[in-house]
């Protein structure tokens, strides 16, 4: 599961690595126009492909299961029973991905470096306690939550920082 995570998350780290030199030169030159243009486009850009990569993941969660496992065997199972449940994260990654990125590329690293901290740290906390309450399904909600309520705040400092910048 997490090794599909990674593959599929490496177009929005690309991506938001490539578009992040774009922001920070409109940042610097202060054209909040062309910024929230460049915003703008960036979000609809992840949210499609949140919104493609979770649905792909979704509905080809056996196949993905069968490349790491045999069909039939228990670790296949498992992991499908997983990739019925774990797809929902892919809704958030992107942005907080993205995210993070922007806040760099809007000279604020310290929020950049908080969210991804954050991130982390709430990914490693769903690990250890949702098993406690909900078995092999919290294994598999942990990441979806995490990125959940990450995307949460992340949406909340992007709406405060946009206020501030006026894009």
């Amino acid at each position: 599961m997490i090794y599909t995570q990674f593959l599929l998350s490496t177009f929005f780290i690309g991506f938001s690595m490539g578009v992040a030199p774009v922001i920070s030169y409109n940042y610097g030159r202060s054209d909040k126009g062309k910024l929230k243009q460049i915003i703008g486009i960036c979000l609809g850009v992840t949210g499609a492909a949140s919104l493609t990569t979770a649905t792909v993941t979704l509905v080809s969660g056996g196949m993905l299961a069968g490349i790491f496992s045999p069909p039939g065997s228990t670790v296949y199972t498992i992991a499908r029973a997983g990739f019925l449940i774990f797809p929902l994260a892919f809704l958030f990654i992107g942005f907080n991905i993205f995210g993070s990125a922007m806040f760099t590329a809007l000279s604020n690293g310290k929020i950049s470096a908080a969210l991804s901290f954050f991130r982390s740290l709430l990914i490693a906390l769903c690990i250890i306690a949702l098993p406690h309450f909900l078995g092999v399904n919290g294994i598999w909600m942990a990441v979806p939550l995490a990125e959940l309520v990450s995307f949460i705040l992340a949406l909340g400092l992007f709406t405060k920082a946009a206020g501030s910048c006026g894009f």
